[in-house]
């Protein structure tokens, strides 16, 4: 008897959702009527028509309700990504579509734009598991991806009504995944670690939202990985021992300007170093990190 409720129940749930997904989703900026709509299909995930409802629930990364744009819409599209739900067609789909999210990078934008680079992490561990994009295409959505980053001039973090925009973190995020995906190149490395860079001391606003360790987490991987020469990460490294916005960094304590740009920069130098801990680095490459970490530990 038991055995034979549950497969009624079983049917009865995927009839439910058939009927759900054959109905034309609402405007995602219809609240109440988008959230009556996709609550029921994100709390069977597992069971939805992940194919069908791709397409409509893009519309959801846009909402300025946290709960459809982050509960539902990156919840669903990572559920279904992680369990291999969308075919090759869809995933190339949401790739096109997310890729034309990336910019421009207008405020008004902001909450598309960021979630839109969280999916398109989520479609890179997919593609790092079960490559379903050519060699070009990646290159590609690198290059968008960087760029997305280095024009990135919003910099909220959380707001209570509002919840996550923090586009900063999640571009972090995309570049995170290309620098763990099997097929990452030198060249590719290097883009990376100059998107990252062109982040890293920020003076237009403080981090206060993990920032620091979101940006420092894809230059951890490539340490790791050896990605780079040791010339290339020194290179790169010295220039954090110069400020951008003001002469010398003792100078940084007399503008916002200045000290934003040491906080930030602080926080990274810090987050890479304590991300490193137990690592076999370059003996080169180890003493500029400890050289850093020393110069900004006594800027106090």
């Amino acid at each position: 008897m038991y055995t034979k409720l549950s497969r009624a129940a079983i049917l009865s749930c995927s009839l439910g959702l058939s009927s759900i997904a054959s109905a034309q989703a609402p405007d995602c900026l219809d609240e109440p009527a988008a959230l009556d709509y996709w609550r029921p299909i994100a709390a069977a995930a597992d069971s939805a028509d992940a194919n069908t409802l791709a397409e409509p629930l893009l519309q959801c990364l846009r909402s300025p309700n946290p709960e459809l744009r982050d509960d539902i819409g990156y919840g669903l599209f990572s559920v279904w990504l992680r369990n291999a739900q969308l075919s090759v067609d869809r995933k190339q789909f949401l790739l096109q579509q997310l890729s034309a999210n990336l910019s421009p990078a207008t405020r008004e934008l902001s909450l598309q734009r960021s979630f839109s680079a969280l999916i398109i992490s989520e479609l890179l561990r997919a593609d790092a598991i079960d490559a379903f994009m050519t060699t070009t295409q990646r290159e590609q959505l690198l290059q968008a991806c960087a760029q997305a980053l280095r024009d990135e001039q919003e910099f909220r973090g959380f707001e209570d009504e509002l919840g996550w925009v923090h586009p900063i973190a999640h571009l972090a995020d995309v570049l995170w995944r290309f620098s763990l995906h099997p097929a990452l190149s030198e060249d590719q490395a290097a883009l990376i670690l100059i998107a990252i860079g062109s982040k890293v001391s920020a003076a237009e606003s403080f981090y206060h939202f993990n920032e620091g360790d979101r940006l420092a987490r894809p230059i951890a991987i490539l340490l790791r990985r050896d990605a780079l020469t040791s010339t290339a990460w020194l290179n790169w490294f010295t220039g954090f021992a110069k400020p951008k916005s003001v002469n010398t960094w003792p100078e940084a304590f007399g503008s916002t300007r200045g000290l934003t740009e040491l906080h930030n920069t602080k926080l990274f130098i810090r987050a890479l170093s304590d991300q490193l801990q137990g690592v076999d680095l370059d003996n080169a490459v180890q003493e500029k990190l400890d050289e850093l970490v020393a110069l900004f530990s006594e800027l106090i």
